[in-house]
């Protein structure tokens, strides 16, 4: 049983870190057009680093390791009307490239997805193996 639980481990964890790389990149697409936070300062673009974790016994889980900013610079768009113009009548918008956070996107909600599929497999393997026992 605890082949089962060990590979239980595996896939909570990688579920746990897919779950938080979609929010932070549905951050990211939710802010593309943000021109200021609370701080009057641009969004920067967000983005999940993992790193693994052994679990036990040498087998390793996923975990993450810190949420890295993007150090790109804004975009400026001359918008002369905009009440966040500078003086010069430009508008400072992160710099959010909404085609690579919709595949970001796609590749997590994936990953996910095997892992949720992972975890429902061992679950059937370990109720097949209690019912020969009985």
């Amino acid at each position: 049983m605890g082949g089962f639980l060990s590979s239980f481990d595996i896939s909570a964890s990688a579920l746990s870190a897919q779950r938080m790389r979609v929010n932070v990149i549905s951050s990211n697409i939710a802010n593309a057009q943000t021109t200021h936070d609370v701080n009057g300062e641009v969004y920067r673009r967000r983005e999940v680093v993992f790193k693994p974790i052994e679990l036990q016994d040498n087998l390793f889980g996923v975990t993450i390791s810190k949420i890295r900013y993007d150090n790109a610079k804004a975009k400026m768009k001359f918008e002369p009307n905009n009440p966040d113009a500078n003086k010069n009548g430009y508008v400072a918008y992160p710099n959010i490239n909404p085609v690579v956070e919709m595949s970001d996107l796609l590749e997590a909600t994936r990953s996910y997805q095997a892992n949720v599929a992972a975890f429902q497999n061992t679950k059937e393997m370990a109720n097949a193996s209690i019912s020969l026992l009985e």
